[in-house]
């Protein structure tokens, strides 16, 4: 069966198990197989309030409209269908009756109609909603988004994550539900008639806060502290921690797309005129279709909630931490296990992790261990037979030490975990053959082999130039046969085991050959360099003689790289620099190149080969130090309010003095955190310090440089500015190798060094600064700091845009405006690298921009009546659901020319024709546009509307302005400008210079009556564009078809051209036209008014209340008033029949029509007065009731809450036979009315 009508979108939903018989609702339309059916609550004000109580304590709120496909197998209803409203659900309706209907009365079984049904709803559910969450495989969660949708009116593609009952604590406590979606912190109470909404955007908050409930007892509750430090305060969760934890993890994927969006370079590692695309969308979850096994019928394919991704990203991203393993590893199977390593006894009781290429082990008792075997290094895997558990593993490594663990836990798990293990080994065989020539480059083969001097020819440059230090000193020769006896126990390289003695001998020190291949294996670059063999010299190859920014500035930094180390004055050693650090710019051309990173570049070189480098650098950039070498630097400052933050804490005597004398702590310690003490130290000392920061992270920075500032705290409390600061600090640096104590007695105190003291006080004293408090410290930091470089964006931004005549806050506006539309862009341009695009709008997200300044340019909102339309803080939003107030084809017709209109002007913005808009472009553009003068801008719509640039308008052009300003009038109230267009689609006709057609000259009795029904076609224009403001579907399609006769027929009518001086002149000529291009337009953007991000808090309560009051009252009059009238028949000198004088029974002059607005043709008026008395009043009769229709059809597109008031002022009307003087305008002005109202 051919299908001619499209289905209503977001309406349909996934087959869901409900009761047919509920008594909540009213079966409305039924036939064999569907019901349509409207919920009870919708009519009663009092039952509305209840049971919007109880669905808001028990998250059931419902739909008011639904449709349910009846099972005859089963006595339980499936619902296939709900909307908001009765129109929507009207259309879905139809929709059924005439798709399904045909198809049902062929088959004859009963399971094959629910089949065939179901597979069609499934289909067309998933088609239309593909990427939301009305396909996920959660049934809550698709309850829970719709209600979140519905209630807070966002897109259909916002995706929520989680939803908690919690209690909102404003003037009052409010019980209610908090909905976290992808963008947006959101709130929702209703108890007793009382709403209370409140909607966040993720990227506005500034800092969270654990807090304990307003009485101190409980931990329950969090506060939400806004950018602009207005607060919000959530109590009763009884998931705070889950609750804390999903919101840091979602602002945090939010802050990172914030700092793409505003960052001051965007891509300088990209090459000039290069396009690729690499970075994913931080919310692309790759989610797999789930298989409904539960189902007969064929699954449709579905997704999994977004919660579950995000929790599976967290978790993975914990695993990699830990073992410091690549991203590319997920977890995915885990077990209680012990491990015994080769022919110890001694055992280790932990955890085994298994992912796609490792096997990994912790142990965190007293007597640590910990493991991450890559499944390539392993040979063989045995099951044994032990006694203690059930399933033993007996592992033999490439390098034949042995391993065994015992798995202990339920059957089904250690079946699943041997099952898993066995299917990842398979496909390891490739990587396995690549082992041999990966192990050739690692020294540590070299040194158990018994060849310790030999040197592989792409080894560090300490190989070739020397190591610095002196070797004796140093004790090179004694710390290197430590490590071969650990190596020796304990494995090697790839299969090396870390236990207790491990992170002593990197404390005292590593020698110089081993050095660079520890750094692997503690950072995890070990395990990078071997699965991806060759990509350093791919990326070199391929990109081989292009430039970039990044490259520019690595050639000015190459010759100031460790300049004291003789490698680097040759060109062998700045070879190597060029070549890792133009690599990583390549690799990752978002972060390119820093200042700094040439540095620890550098000294990293010393020890490691070009490749070993590369792979360093990469581990230190993208997991050490985040954020450290980007163009905003956000990683090293928010590190330096956590510096100052545990200064605070720990030393608030100098935190104080710091203080006290306006001394910024950053001016000494950013540096040593950029550079890792490389440029503070000597260089045997800051390699001691890189020692420590490869195996154990970024905490020790905090250590260290919190011991520098405490062994050094009498003379900097003696400073009083930042250059007696930096002298006692400098100083410092420059005695590491004197004796810390050379007074002493004791002949080993003396041979300590201040850099062994340094060490010392920093694990002791400071030994409570632990990776899980830096952790915690950046998360708890890091909006602020984000929110900070923001700030500082938007002003050096702001400062090179030419602003015109926009003030200083209209530009703020326009900034947040323009980088919310970037933000809030497409899907698949969130995370483009793009740099032509990357700080540019192209036509989609200018829309949005359009939209969020200006309400008529909110295309998408077409289905909404005038202040339907919503918008948070610049982010556009659809109206809830399945809401539709005109007919589909005025809404498609209405959304085609409002597109061509905005497109004309992202055409008219864009002057150099690229299909991309800058910021200055914008400004520029809406410069013209609203600050301009009359003259100017009516110029500005002449030529935004002559499409074949010649200088004047034609017909079709004159008809495209027309439709144009009645797509920005439509949000207007009245009808106030459709005969203000009517008159200027006449009045151009009739002074437009008529063109003769070349072919052949019309006679000129045609060319009068071609005038004449063009007079005729705009004076009927009125009730056209009357019938676009009501939501008809023919908005100016008559003047179109007429247009098109005529055009066809070009012998007959000639071609009309309208100069601008004649279009200056016919828009002169109308008042309100004049008004809307001298100040109307200009009024229509809103630069200075902020759009609230909370509705309906206080004014929806007050309105709940006089809406309740008002039904009382009106209830009480006609109450009152119907038992006066059956104790009293008549009242002397007033009839009992009489109808109160009201507005609408005023006559009317004779050249205005019921809305007050003034009639289009006189000729119009003059026929009107030919015809006698009772007809007009009829007519004004008729035009009233077709009025009272629209309200009444208008009211019934709302939640429901005016039906109830409509059934009251109906009785009452009924009651005292006032139906002839119109509900519209109803006066209670009579004698009897007063009465009873004072009486009242």
């Amino acid at each position: 069966m051919a299908l001619h009508q499209k289905p209503p979108q977001h309406v349909f939903i996934l087959p869901t198990p409900c009761d047919q018989y509920n008594p909540l609702f009213d079966t409305v339309q039924s036939t064999e197989n569907f019901v349509l059916q409207r919920t009870k609550a919708s009519k009663s004000q009092f039952l509305n309030s209840f049971l919007g109580t109880i669905q808001n304590v028990f998250d059931t709120k419902q739909a008011p409209f639904r449709i349910l496909f009846r099972r005859q197998v089963n006595a339980q209803a499936l619902m296939i269908a709900e909307a908001e409203t009765q129109k929507s659900i009207d259309q879905a309706w139809s929709w059924v009756q005439d798709n399904f209907v045909v198809g049902l009365q062929v088959l004859d079984d009963a399971q094959e109609k629910e089949e065939w049904v179901l597979t069609k709803i499934r289909s067309l559910v998933t088609r239309a909603d593909k990427g939301t969450d009305d396909i996920t495989s959660d049934e809550k969660v698709r309850s829970a988004s719709r209600a979140f949708r519905q209630t807070f009116n966002v897109l259909p593609s916002e995706r929520l994550v989680s939803y908690y009952s919690c209690s909102y604590h404003g003037k009052m406590m409010n019980q209610g539900w908090m909905y976290i979606s992808e963008n947006y912190l959101c709130f929702y109470s209703f108890m007793l008639g009382m709403e209370t909404k409140i909607f966040l955007e993720l990227k506005d908050i500034g800092d969270l806060q654990k807090e304990k409930s307003k009485r101190g007892v409980f931990a329950d509750a969090i506060r939400v502290v806004m950018k602009d430090e207005q607060e919000y305060f959530f109590s009763n969760l009884f998931h705070r921690d889950e609750t804390y934890d999903m919101l840091v993890q979602l602002t945090t994927l939010t802050m990172e797309r914030l700092l793409r969006s505003t960052a001051l370079e965007h891509a300088p590692g990209m090459s000039n005129g290069d396009d690729s695309e690499s970075v994913k969308d931080v919310f692309s979850v790759d989610v797999d279709s789930l298989d409904g096994t539960e189902s007969s019928y064929p699954p449709a394919p579905t997704t999994r909630p977004l919660r579950l991704g995000l929790e599976e990203q967290k978790r993975d991203s914990q695993f990699q931490q830990r073992f410091t393993l690549p991203t590319s590893e997920h977890l995915m199977e885990e077990s209680s296990a012990t491990m015994v390593q080769g022919d110890k006894t001694e055992m280790y009781h932990g955890r085994l992790y298994l992912s796609e290429s490792f096997l990994c082990f912790i142990c965190a008792d007293a007597n640590p261990c910990l493991l991450a075997l890559p499944l390539y290094t392993i040979r063989r895997v045995e099951r044994m037979n032990s006694r203690s558990a059930m399933y033993a593993l007996n592992i033999l490594t490439w390098h034949q030490m042995r391993i065994v663990f015992r798995l202990n836990g339920p059957r089904t798990q250690c079946e699943k975990f041997c099952g898993t293990l066995k299917t990842n080994l398979k496909l390891q065989v490739r990587a396995m053959r690549a082992l041999k020539p990966f192990l050739a480059t690692c020294f540590s083969e070299a040194l158990l082999a018994d060849r310790p001097d030999v040197a592989e020819k792409d080894s560090g440059l300490g190989w070739i130039f020397e190591f610095p230090g002196d070797p004796k000193k140093l004790k090179n020769k004694s710390k290197t046969k430590l490590w071969l006896q650990y190596l020796k126990d304990n494995g090697r390289n790839l299969t090396m085991t870390k236990v207790a003695t491990f992170p002593k001998l990197i404390r005292v020190g590593l020698p110089n050959k081993l050095r660079g291949e520890i750094w692997e294996a503690c950072s995890g670059s070990l395990f990078l360099r071997s699965m991806n063999p060759g990509e350093y010299a791919r990326l070199l190859k391929d990109n081989e003689g292009k430039m970039s920014l990044s490259l520019e500035e690595i050639e000015k930094d190459l010759n100031r790289s460790l300049p004291e180390y003789q490698a680097y004055q040759a060109n062998q050693g700045i070879n190597r620099l060029r070549n890792v650090l133009s690599a990583y710019a390549w690799k990752n051309p978002d972060l390119g190149y820093c200042q700094a990173m040439n540095i620890v570049t550098s000294a990293i070189l010393i020890y490691q080969s070009e490749e070993q480098a590369f792979w360093t650098l990469n581990v230190l950039c993208d997991r050490l130090l985040p954020g450290y070498y980007s163009t905003s630097m956000y990683g090293a400052l928010l590190d330096q309010t956590i510096l100052e933050h545990l200064l605070e804490k720990t030393m608030p005597i100098l935190s104080k003095h710091l203080k006290k004398v306006d001394v910024q702590l950053s001016v000494a310690c950013l540096p040593w955190f950029l550079s890792l003490f490389i440029n503070s130290m000597p260089l045997i000392y800051a390699f001691r310090v890189l020692d420590c920061f490869f195996f154990e992270g970024p905490k020790v920075l905090f250590q260290i440089s919190l011991a520098i500032l405490k062994v050094n705290g009498d003379e900097l409390l003696a400073s009083r500015d930042d250059g007696a600061f930096m002298d006692v600090l400098k100083n410092y640096f420059n005695t590491l190798d004197q004796s810390a104590f050379p007074n002493s007695t004791n002949p080993k105190a003396r041979v300590l060094t201040k850099f062994n003291e340094l060490m010392l006080v920093a694990y002791k004293e400071f030994e409570s600064v632990t990776p899980e408090l830096v952790a915690e410290l950046r998360r708890n930091h890091q909006l602020k700091v984000v929110h900070n470089i923001g700030s500082f964006t938007k002003r050096s931004t702001l400062r090179n845009i030419n602003p015109g005549k926009f003030s200083k806050d209209e530009m703020g506006v326009i900034y947040d405006r323009f980088y919310n539309a970037l933000f809030y862009g497409r899907p698949q341009a969130r995370g483009s690298n793009k740099q032509e695009n990357a700080r540019t709008l192209d036509a989609t997200t200018f829309v949005s921009f359009l939209g969020s300044i200006a309400h008529w340019a909110q295309v998408e909102d077409d289905q909404t009546e005038a202040g339907d339309a919503i918008s948070f803080n610049g982010s556009p939003h659809h109206r809830r659901r399945g809401s539709n107030s005109t007919t589909s084809t005025a809404r498609e017709r209405r959304q085609i020319v409002g597109r061509h209109f905005i497109n004309r002007l992202f055409e008219r913005f864009d002057q150099n024709g690229t299909g991309l808009l800058s910021l200055q472009q914008i400004t520029t553009g809406l410069d013209d546009m609203i600050n301009g003068d009359l003259m100017t801008r009516m110029q500005f719509f002449f030529e935004l509307h002559d499409l074949n640039k010649d200088g004047a308008l034609s017909r079709d052009e004159i008809l495209g302005m027309s439709e144009s300003l009645l797509f920005i009038f439509r949000f207007d109230d009245g009808d106030t400008y459709l005969g203000a267009i009517s008159n200027f689609i006449r009045n151009a006709f009739e002074f437009a210079e008529k063109v003769e057609t070349p072919k052949e000259e019309a006679e000129p009795s045609e060319t009068v009556d071609a005038e004449k029904d063009a007079n005729e076609d705009s004076t009927s224009d009125v009730s056209d564009e009357k019938k676009v403001k009501e939501g008809e579907s023919t908005p100016t399609e008559d003047v179109k078809e007429s247009s098109k006769e005529k055009s066809a027929n070009a012998s007959e009518e000639p071609e009309i051209r309208m100069s601008l001086p004649s279009f200056r002149m016919v828009v002169l000529a109308d008042e309100s036209l004049e008004k809307f291009f001298d100040s109307g337009f200009a009024s229509s953007f809103k630069l200075l008014e902020p759009i609230d991000r909370q509705r309906g808090l206080f004014a929806r309560e007050v309105f709940d209340s006089l809406l309740s009051e008002g039904r009382k009252l009106a209830g009480s009059i006609a109450g009152g008033i119907q038992s006066r009238n059956r104790s009293q028949p008549s009242t002397p000198g007033i009839p009992n029949s009489a109808t109160p004088p009201s507005v609408s029974s005023a006559p009317l002059p004779e050249n205005s029509t019921m809305d007050g607005t003034k009639s289009v043709d006189k000729g119009e008026i003059d026929s009107d007065e030919k015809s006698s008395k009772p007809v007009q009043d009829k007519d004004k009769s008729a035009d009233r009731t077709e009025d009272e229709d629209d309200e009444d059809y208008e009211d019934e597109e709302e939640d429901g809450e005016g039906d109830d008031l409509l059934d009251e002022v109906d009785k009452f009307l009924t009651e005292f036979d006032l139906e002839s003087s119109g509900k519209k305008d109803l006066g209670l002005t009579s004698v009897a009315g007063a009465a009873d109202t004072a009486s009242l």
